[in-house]
């Protein structure tokens, strides 16, 4: 990209000398209009008429000047960059120029020249104080442009409390046809500390954010203190590779799952998802994506099964704000193999994220979906196929103390109903942690 920009700027720069004259009279009146327009920062009347002035004046350097800020305000960078030159060309010691060519070498990507002449002004007499800490904000942003490796650890640990560890039914008691009524298990509440952690590697192959491979490595624990039957850990690595365009994102992304139940290995997943982001404005987006999975037990194989997973969603920021995110999924699970009726089943989602900053430290969420869940095989010992609906709702709000330390507290409620008695179950959970960014 930056070849072609610089020959640009040179040809219109040998292209400007080499047959330009002076101003006529009548032109030193509409240079004097948009002179004037300029200083009133009418940028967009006032470079028309320079940029058919310059020509003409070749030797002119205030004209000059005023054309290239009068481009760069208008986001034109390439005519800024050509008409900054050619005031250096005229004038190399001018201090003012010389930052205005370096900013736009910084917009047009130019990192490296622009670095160059960022350098040089910083040793300038002229800089002042508040002068050095602008050209130092450009130098550590060229530095992060120019970079390719990044890589981002976070951490959090905290308390839980669990109303239904283990999903104890909301009635007392359930009825299996032509063998009679049973007391059903009740739900029974615990405490447990609950850890996170995940690291990111991203590596930018190419121009910087076009292609971009990620790696993250991610471990979730939960871990009662009396219902440890019910201890959890996952295990997850998800390698992803992005190319992104003007309007659009594209990601390729792996997965690789080890479940932990009580102590026990339970199962190991992998799954493949492309992913399609398109964006309609630089603040409404549209997400597609389908995910084909593979479930392997370690114990009970007639639980391994393999999936489809297809959604869209729509994601909408009003304000710096404010975001809100709608998603609906539709998914199939199938078994393997076996004879059980809990496995194969058909599954819809439609949920919806609100997030709210409240003040620079302050975010507040609000989260909600609904599930509708549909097995396929006739339940032999019910006489019936099962179907459940859940709903779940959740407030989030999250205490930033600093950049890198930050407090959350947590409430979720969930429901379900299903058309088995014994499935249908009340929970809620509350939570208190405290997360660190590195």
């Amino acid at each position: 990209m930056n070849i072609p920009l610089r020959l640009i700027a040179s040809s219109l720069l040998l292209g400007s000398f080499l047959y330009g004259q002076s101003l006529s009279p009548v032109e030193s009146v509409s240079y004097e209009k948009a002179k004037k327009l300029y200083l009133e920062q009418s940028y967009e009347e006032a470079y028309p008429l320079l940029s058919t002035l310059y020509l003409n004046a070749l030797d002119n350097i205030e004209l000059n000047f005023y054309l290239g800020r009068s481009a760069y305000e208008l986001k034109e960078y390439p005519a800024a960059l050509a008409a900054f030159e050619r005031v250096t060309f005229l004038d190399p010691n001018n201090f003012e120029n010389q930052i205005e060519l370096a900013r736009t070498q910084y917009k047009l990507g130019l990192y490296d020249e622009a670095k160059t002449n960022f350098k040089v002004i910083r040793k300038a007499p002229e800089v002042t104080e508040g002068m050095k800490k602008t050209i130092d904000y450009y130098l550590e942003s060229i530095a992060k442009q120019q970079q390719r490796n990044f890589l981002f650890l976070t951490a959090r640990g905290g308390l839980l409390y669990d109303s239904n560890v283990n999903f104890g039914s909301a009635d007392e008691t359930y009825t299996l046809p032509t063998y009679g009524t049973f007391p059903a298990a009740q739900s029974r509440s615990n405490m447990a500390h609950e850890e996170t952690a995940g690291l990111t590697h991203l590596y930018d192959i190419g121009e910087r954010g076009g292609v971009v491979l990620r790696n993250r490595f991610s471990l979730y624990n939960r871990s009662y203190f009396d219902e440890t039957d019910y201890n959890m850990m996952l295990l997850s690595y998800y390698p992803a590779l992005t190319f992104t365009t003007k309007r659009s994102a594209y990601e390729l992304i792996g997965g690789v799952n080890r479940f932990y139940l009580g102590d026990k290995d339970f199962y190991t997943s992998y799954s493949i998802n492309p992913k399609w982001s398109y964006f309609y404005t630089p603040n409404f987006r549209q997400i597609l994506s389908c995910k084909v999975g593979q479930k392997n037990h370690f114990e009970f194989s007639d639980l391994d099964s393999h999936s489809v997973e297809l959604s869209t969603g729509w994601e909408l920021s009003p304000s710096s704000t404010h975001v809100l995110r709608t998603d609906l999924v539709a998914s199939r699970q199938i078994k393997e193999r076996g004879g059980r009726a809990d496995v194969s089943y058909h599954e819809y989602i439609a949920s919806f994220l609100y997030t709210y900053q409240l003040h620079p430290r302050m975010i507040f969420q609000f989260n909600a979906n609904a599930k509708q869940r549909l097995y396929e095989d006739f339940d032999p010992l019910f006489l019936k196929h099962r179907e459940d609906v859940t709903g779940y709702g959740s407030f989030n709000m999250v205490q930033r103390l600093n950049d890198v330390v930050s407090f959350q507290e947590s409430a979720g409620y969930t429901h379900t109903n299903s058309s088995v008695p014994i499935y249908s179950y009340d929970k809620y959970t509350l939570s208190l942690s405290v997360s660190g960014r590195f």
